[in-house]
Protein backbone atom coordinates (compact mmCIF):
# COMPACT_ATOMS: atom_id res chain seq x y z
CA UNK A 1 0.00 0.00 0.00
CA UNK A 2 2.91 2.58 0.87
CA UNK A 3 4.11 2.52 -2.71
CA UNK A 4 0.93 4.31 -4.32
CA UNK A 5 1.31 7.48 -2.28
CA UNK A 6 3.63 10.18 -3.53
CA UNK A 7 5.17 12.00 -0.22
CA UNK A 8 8.07 13.93 0.85
CA UNK A 9 9.77 13.55 3.96
CA UNK A 10 11.41 16.13 6.40
CA UNK A 11 13.40 16.04 9.45
CA UNK A 12 11.92 12.48 9.57
CA UNK A 13 8.71 12.63 9.10
CA UNK A 14 6.42 11.89 6.08
CA UNK A 15 4.01 14.25 4.63
CA UNK A 16 1.52 12.49 1.60
CA UNK A 17 1.09 14.62 -1.27
CA UNK A 18 -1.26 12.44 -3.49
CA UNK A 19 -1.00 9.29 -5.25
CA UNK A 20 1.13 7.78 -8.14
CA UNK A 21 0.36 8.30 -11.24
CA UNK A 22 -1.54 4.85 -12.36
CA UNK A 23 -2.90 4.42 -9.04
CA UNK A 24 -6.29 2.29 -9.35
CA UNK A 25 -6.35 1.74 -6.35
CA UNK A 26 -9.92 3.22 -4.97
CA UNK A 27 -9.87 2.07 -1.07
CA UNK A 28 -7.25 3.59 0.70
CA UNK A 29 -5.15 3.24 4.26
CA UNK A 30 -3.35 6.20 5.59
CA UNK A 31 -0.69 4.13 7.03
CA UNK A 32 0.99 5.17 10.11
CA UNK A 33 4.75 4.82 9.02
CA UNK A 34 6.77 4.77 5.40
CA UNK A 35 10.25 3.94 5.74
CA UNK A 36 10.44 3.36 9.29
CA UNK A 37 8.97 7.05 9.63
CA UNK A 38 5.92 8.49 11.13
CA UNK A 39 3.31 9.83 8.37
CA UNK A 40 2.06 12.86 9.93
CA UNK A 41 0.29 15.10 7.47
CA UNK A 42 -1.60 14.99 4.42
CA UNK A 43 -1.17 18.12 2.08
CA UNK A 44 -3.41 20.35 0.27
CA UNK A 45 -4.92 18.79 -2.49
CA UNK A 46 -3.64 15.74 -2.12
CA UNK A 47 -6.08 13.61 -3.40
CA UNK A 48 -8.61 16.53 -5.09
CA UNK A 49 -10.50 15.09 -7.93
CA UNK A 50 -9.13 11.47 -7.56
CA UNK A 51 -12.22 8.32 -7.92
CA UNK A 52 -11.35 6.86 -4.15
CA UNK A 53 -14.23 5.17 -2.76
CA UNK A 54 -12.95 5.30 1.48
CA UNK A 55 -10.07 6.28 3.13
CA UNK A 56 -8.75 5.61 6.48
CA UNK A 57 -6.90 7.82 7.90
CA UNK A 58 -3.24 6.69 10.15
CA UNK A 59 -3.29 7.55 13.41
CA UNK A 60 -0.41 9.75 13.36
CA UNK A 61 -1.47 12.23 11.07
CA UNK A 62 -1.66 15.73 12.79
CA UNK A 63 -2.53 18.07 10.05
CA UNK A 64 -4.46 17.72 6.56
CA UNK A 65 -4.20 20.22 4.21
CA UNK A 66 -7.09 22.09 2.50
CA UNK A 67 -8.72 20.69 -0.34
CA UNK A 68 -7.62 17.38 0.63
CA UNK A 69 -10.36 15.03 -0.65
CA UNK A 70 -12.04 18.19 -3.01
CA UNK A 71 -14.11 16.51 -5.44
CA UNK A 72 -13.96 13.55 -4.62
CA UNK A 73 -17.22 12.58 -6.16
CA UNK A 74 -16.81 8.69 -5.42
CA UNK A 75 -15.96 8.88 -1.97
CA UNK A 76 -18.35 7.12 0.45
CA UNK A 77 -16.51 6.13 3.46
CA UNK A 78 -13.91 8.48 5.86
CA UNK A 79 -12.68 7.21 8.92
CA UNK A 80 -11.68 10.13 10.66
CA UNK A 81 -9.62 8.28 13.85
CA UNK A 82 -6.41 10.44 14.32
CA UNK A 83 -4.57 13.25 16.30
CA UNK A 84 -6.10 16.00 13.68
CA UNK A 85 -9.08 17.36 15.15
CA UNK A 86 -9.41 20.18 12.46
CA UNK A 87 -11.38 19.38 9.40
CA UNK A 88 -9.65 22.09 6.89
CA UNK A 89 -11.07 24.32 4.71
CA UNK A 90 -12.93 22.81 1.47
CA UNK A 91 -11.74 20.01 2.40
CA UNK A 92 -14.71 17.20 1.55
CA UNK A 93 -16.50 19.98 -0.80
CA UNK A 94 -18.22 18.53 -3.30
CA UNK A 95 -18.25 15.26 -2.06
CA UNK A 96 -21.48 14.52 -3.60
CA UNK A 97 -21.33 10.73 -2.21
CA UNK A 98 -20.24 11.24 1.04
CA UNK A 99 -23.32 11.08 2.99
CA UNK A 100 -22.40 10.81 6.55
CA UNK A 101 -19.28 11.76 8.76
CA UNK A 102 -18.34 11.25 12.51
CA UNK A 103 -17.65 14.83 13.81
CA UNK A 104 -16.81 13.01 17.56
CA UNK A 105 -13.14 13.94 17.07
CA UNK A 106 -13.54 17.54 15.39
CA UNK A 107 -13.01 20.73 17.48
CA UNK A 108 -12.99 23.03 14.26
CA UNK A 109 -14.60 23.08 10.55
CA UNK A 110 -12.65 25.16 8.44
CA UNK A 111 -14.55 27.54 5.31
CA UNK A 112 -16.92 25.67 3.12
CA UNK A 113 -15.49 21.95 4.20
CA UNK A 114 -18.32 20.50 3.39
CA UNK A 115 -19.78 22.10 0.31
CA UNK A 116 -22.09 20.54 -1.73
CA UNK A 117 -20.73 17.56 -0.31
CA UNK A 118 -23.77 14.45 0.13
CA UNK A 119 -24.29 15.47 3.77
CA UNK A 120 -28.00 13.85 4.59
CA UNK A 121 -27.38 14.51 8.78
CA UNK A 122 -25.46 16.12 10.79
CA UNK A 123 -24.79 15.66 14.35
CA UNK A 124 -22.57 18.11 15.94
CA UNK A 125 -21.31 16.94 19.43
CA UNK A 126 -20.16 19.13 22.33
CA UNK A 127 -16.94 18.94 20.83
CA UNK A 128 -16.91 21.38 18.47
CA UNK A 129 -15.77 25.09 19.18
CA UNK A 130 -15.57 26.69 16.09
CA UNK A 131 -17.85 26.52 12.69
CA UNK A 132 -16.11 28.69 9.63
CA UNK A 133 -18.21 30.23 6.89
CA UNK A 134 -20.24 27.97 4.51
CA UNK A 135 -19.76 25.03 6.38
CA UNK A 136 -22.58 22.76 4.76
CA UNK A 137 -23.44 25.18 2.24
CA UNK A 138 -25.41 23.71 -0.61
CA UNK A 139 -25.76 20.37 0.80
CA UNK A 140 -28.78 19.52 -0.98
CA UNK A 141 -29.43 16.22 0.61
CA UNK A 142 -29.18 17.34 4.30
CA UNK A 143 -32.30 16.46 6.13
CA UNK A 144 -31.22 16.51 9.77
CA UNK A 145 -29.10 18.74 11.86
CA UNK A 146 -28.14 18.32 15.63
CA UNK A 147 -26.56 21.15 16.99
CA UNK A 148 -25.01 20.51 20.23
CA UNK A 149 -21.60 21.77 19.97
CA UNK A 150 -19.66 24.34 22.14
CA UNK A 151 -20.07 27.09 18.80
CA UNK A 152 -23.31 29.25 19.80
CA UNK A 153 -23.32 31.39 16.41
CA UNK A 154 -24.12 29.60 13.28
CA UNK A 155 -21.77 31.08 10.67
CA UNK A 156 -23.01 32.93 7.37
CA UNK A 157 -23.56 30.54 4.57
CA UNK A 158 -23.55 27.59 6.77
CA UNK A 159 -26.90 26.04 5.60
CA UNK A 160 -27.31 28.37 2.47
CA UNK A 161 -29.12 25.92 -0.39
CA UNK A 162 -29.92 23.11 2.06
CA UNK A 163 -33.47 22.80 0.23
CA UNK A 164 -34.09 19.58 2.21
CA UNK A 165 -33.60 21.21 5.56
CA UNK A 166 -37.07 21.46 6.75
CA UNK A 167 -36.41 22.27 10.52
CA UNK A 168 -33.82 23.42 12.78
CA UNK A 169 -33.73 23.62 16.60
CA UNK A 170 -32.21 26.87 18.00
CA UNK A 171 -31.94 26.61 21.36
CA UNK A 172 -28.37 26.46 21.45
CA UNK A 173 -27.87 29.59 18.79
CA UNK A 174 -26.63 33.42 19.89
CA UNK A 175 -26.04 34.28 16.45
CA UNK A 176 -27.24 33.79 13.35
CA UNK A 177 -25.13 35.37 10.30
CA UNK A 178 -25.73 36.58 7.05
CA UNK A 179 -27.55 34.12 4.84
CA UNK A 180 -27.36 31.31 7.28
CA UNK A 181 -30.31 29.40 6.01
CA UNK A 182 -30.96 31.42 2.81
CA UNK A 183 -32.83 29.20 -0.03
CA UNK A 184 -32.93 26.57 3.10
CA UNK A 185 -36.09 24.42 3.27
CA UNK A 186 -37.17 25.31 6.77
CA UNK A 187 -41.05 25.15 7.00
CA UNK A 188 -41.05 26.51 10.58
CA UNK A 189 -38.98 29.32 12.21
CA UNK A 190 -38.85 29.41 15.53
CA UNK A 191 -36.31 31.81 17.12
CA UNK A 192 -35.90 31.61 21.11
CA UNK A 193 -34.63 34.18 24.03
CA UNK A 194 -31.30 33.20 23.56
CA UNK A 195 -31.04 34.75 20.12
CA UNK A 196 -29.16 37.93 20.53
CA UNK A 197 -28.69 39.04 16.65
CA UNK A 198 -29.72 37.85 13.53
CA UNK A 199 -28.12 39.32 10.23
CA UNK A 200 -29.13 40.22 7.04
CA UNK A 201 -30.55 37.48 4.73
CA UNK A 202 -30.41 34.92 6.94
CA UNK A 203 -33.50 33.64 6.29
CA UNK A 204 -33.72 34.80 2.03
CA UNK A 205 -36.18 33.57 -0.05
CA UNK A 206 -36.95 29.99 2.01
CA UNK A 207 -39.73 29.59 -0.40
CA UNK A 208 -41.16 26.58 2.19
CA UNK A 209 -41.29 28.87 5.40
CA UNK A 210 -44.69 29.10 6.53
CA UNK A 211 -44.57 30.36 10.25
CA UNK A 212 -41.75 32.27 12.31
CA UNK A 213 -42.20 32.69 16.04
CA UNK A 214 -39.70 35.85 16.62
CA UNK A 215 -39.27 35.44 20.81
CA UNK A 216 -35.34 36.55 20.61
CA UNK A 217 -33.57 39.54 21.99
CA UNK A 218 -32.89 41.12 18.99
CA UNK A 219 -35.61 43.05 17.90
CA UNK A 220 -34.70 44.51 14.74
CA UNK A 221 -35.75 42.82 11.71
CA UNK A 222 -32.35 42.69 9.25
CA UNK A 223 -31.91 43.40 5.68
CA UNK A 224 -33.26 41.21 3.39
CA UNK A 225 -34.36 38.67 6.31
CA UNK A 226 -37.45 37.23 4.76
CA UNK A 227 -37.65 38.00 1.20
CA UNK A 228 -38.77 36.03 -1.40
CA UNK A 229 -40.45 33.89 1.48
CA UNK A 230 -43.86 33.14 -0.86
CA UNK A 231 -45.27 31.05 1.37
CA UNK A 232 -44.94 33.68 4.80
CA UNK A 233 -48.02 34.77 4.88
CA UNK A 234 -48.34 36.35 8.49
CA UNK A 235 -46.20 37.66 10.97
CA UNK A 236 -46.11 39.25 14.76
CA UNK A 237 -44.80 42.88 14.26
CA UNK A 238 -45.88 43.54 18.06
CA UNK A 239 -42.04 43.25 19.59
CA UNK A 240 -40.53 45.05 16.52
CA UNK A 241 -38.83 47.62 16.77
CA UNK A 242 -37.43 48.06 13.42
CA UNK A 243 -37.59 46.64 9.93
CA UNK A 244 -35.24 47.34 8.01
CA UNK A 245 -34.40 47.80 3.60
CA UNK A 246 -36.79 45.38 1.88
CA UNK A 247 -37.05 42.75 4.94
CA UNK A 248 -40.13 41.01 3.54
CA UNK A 249 -40.05 41.92 -0.41
CA UNK A 250 -41.89 39.92 -2.39
CA UNK A 251 -42.85 37.79 0.69
CA UNK A 252 -46.52 35.88 0.78
CA UNK A 253 -47.40 38.39 3.64
CA UNK A 254 -51.33 38.84 3.31
CA UNK A 255 -51.79 41.45 6.20
CA UNK A 256 -49.59 43.45 8.54
CA UNK A 257 -50.03 44.75 11.82
CA UNK A 258 -47.25 47.93 12.33
CA UNK A 259 -47.02 48.75 16.10
CA UNK A 260 -46.55 52.59 17.38
CA UNK A 261 -42.53 52.12 18.29
CA UNK A 262 -42.10 50.38 14.65
CA UNK A 263 -39.50 51.95 12.04
CA UNK A 264 -38.86 51.10 8.44
CA UNK A 265 -35.94 50.82 6.32
CA UNK A 266 -37.18 51.99 2.56
CA UNK A 267 -39.25 49.06 0.31
CA UNK A 268 -39.46 46.37 3.71
CA UNK A 269 -42.88 45.13 1.95
CA UNK A 270 -42.32 46.22 -1.91
CA UNK A 271 -43.42 44.03 -3.88
CA UNK A 272 -45.67 41.73 -1.58
CA UNK A 273 -48.33 41.30 -3.93
CA UNK A 274 -50.80 39.18 -1.89
CA UNK A 275 -51.01 42.13 0.80
CA UNK A 276 -54.54 42.74 1.36
CA UNK A 277 -54.69 44.93 4.68
CA UNK A 278 -52.47 47.06 6.55
CA UNK A 279 -52.62 48.63 10.11
CA UNK A 280 -50.46 51.59 10.41
CA UNK A 281 -50.31 52.20 13.92
CA UNK A 282 -47.30 53.74 14.25
CA UNK A 283 -46.66 57.25 13.93
CA UNK A 284 -44.00 57.69 11.33
CA UNK A 285 -44.31 58.87 7.94
CA UNK A 286 -45.42 56.56 5.69
CA UNK A 287 -42.78 56.66 2.28
CA UNK A 288 -43.60 55.62 -1.56
CA UNK A 289 -40.83 52.81 -1.52
CA UNK A 290 -42.17 51.01 1.82
CA UNK A 291 -45.43 49.87 -0.24
CA UNK A 292 -43.76 50.05 -3.46
CA UNK A 293 -45.18 47.18 -6.41
CA UNK A 294 -48.03 46.40 -3.82
CA UNK A 295 -50.70 45.93 -6.29
CA UNK A 296 -53.49 44.33 -4.28
CA UNK A 297 -54.30 45.94 -1.01
CA UNK A 298 -57.37 47.02 -0.01
CA UNK A 299 -58.07 48.07 2.81
CA UNK A 300 -55.55 50.54 4.94
CA UNK A 301 -55.72 51.72 8.85
CA UNK A 302 -53.65 54.74 9.49
CA UNK A 303 -53.34 56.19 13.00
CA UNK A 304 -54.41 59.67 13.38
CA UNK A 305 -50.75 60.65 14.51
CA UNK A 306 -49.24 59.83 10.78
CA UNK A 307 -48.40 63.42 9.84
CA UNK A 308 -47.34 62.68 6.16
CA UNK A 309 -48.22 60.26 3.30
CA UNK A 310 -46.40 60.61 0.33
CA UNK A 311 -48.74 60.68 -2.51
CA UNK A 312 -47.17 57.75 -4.59
CA UNK A 313 -47.12 55.68 -1.20
CA UNK A 314 -49.93 53.51 -2.21
CA UNK A 315 -50.18 53.78 -6.09
CA UNK A 316 -49.63 50.53 -7.12
CA UNK A 317 -52.86 49.81 -5.29
CA UNK A 318 -55.26 51.78 -7.05
CA UNK A 319 -58.21 50.37 -5.35
CA UNK A 320 -57.26 50.82 -1.78
CA UNK A 321 -59.64 52.39 1.36
CA UNK A 322 -58.22 54.29 3.60
CA UNK A 323 -59.07 54.87 7.10
CA UNK A 324 -57.79 56.97 10.41
CA UNK A 325 -58.26 55.67 13.62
Amino acid sequence: MNSIFLYVEKNGEITITGLKEGVSDTSIVIPETIDGMPVVEIGPKAFEFSTITDIKIGKNIKKIGEKAFYMCKKLKSVTWNHKCDVVPAFCFSECSNLTKFDFSNVKKIGLYAFYKSGLQEVCLPKNIKVLEEGTFSGCSKLQSVTWHCQCDVIPADCFFGCSNLMQFDFLGVKKVRERAFSKSGLKEVCLPENIEVVSGWAFFECKKLSSVIWNCKCNVIPVDCFARCSDLTQFDFSNIKRIEVRAFRDSGLTSVTLSKGTAFGQSCFAQCNGLKKIEWLSGQNIEGKIFEGCKNIKEIFISDKVKNIEASAFASSPNVEISFI
